[in-house]
Formats: C-alpha cells, sequence, structure tokens
C-alpha cells in the first residue's frame, strides 16, 4: 500500500487545485503517471518539480535531448533509484 496517497482526477475529495494539476501533467506528458498522482497531493511542490524536470532535461535545456536523457540515466543509476 502506498504511504503517500495517489489521488485520481474522479475522486471528490481531491481539491480543484489537485484536479487541475493532474490535468496539467496528463496534457503535458499524455499519459499519467504515479509521481504525478502522488505530487497533487501537494500541487505546488508538484508544479515546481515539473518545472525544475522541464528546465534541466526538456524544452529549457541547452542539451541534445540523447545527453540530457543519458544525464537522467546517470543520476537515476548513481543513486539507486529504479523506480
Amino acid at each position: 500500500m502506498a504511504r503517500i496517497p495517489l489521488l485520481q482526477e474522479t475522486d471528490p475529495a481531491a481539491s480543484e487545485d489537485s484536479k487541475a494539476f493532474l490535468a496539467e501533467a496528463a496534457k503535458a506528458r499524455g499519459r499519467m503517471l504515479n509521481l504525478y498522482r502522488a505530487l497533487a497531493n501537494r500541487p505546488e511542490a508538484g508544479r515546481a518539480l515539473s518545472e525544475l524536470i522541464r528546465t534541466v532535461y526538456r524544452s529549457g535545456s541547452t542539451l541534445p535531448q540523447k545527453e540530457a536523457e543519458l544525464a537522467y540515466l546517470t543520476a537515476t543509476v548513481v543513486n539507486d533509484c529504479y523506480y
């Protein structure tokens, strides 16, 4: 069982801001990852993380896509993060 609730877009108990964050994440990613469902508990933190990812690894980066992905994967391995 998850320690942090994974919010659903249809959850009536979810705040409007949480639902809006989930809609933004789904539109940006094309599919919903559980990471964004967990971050929907704190939409402001989710937006900050999304902006960081966009800046470092995506459209805001000066790195070519392949090098950005290599940096991301290297950081994942070095930090023993295998999610």
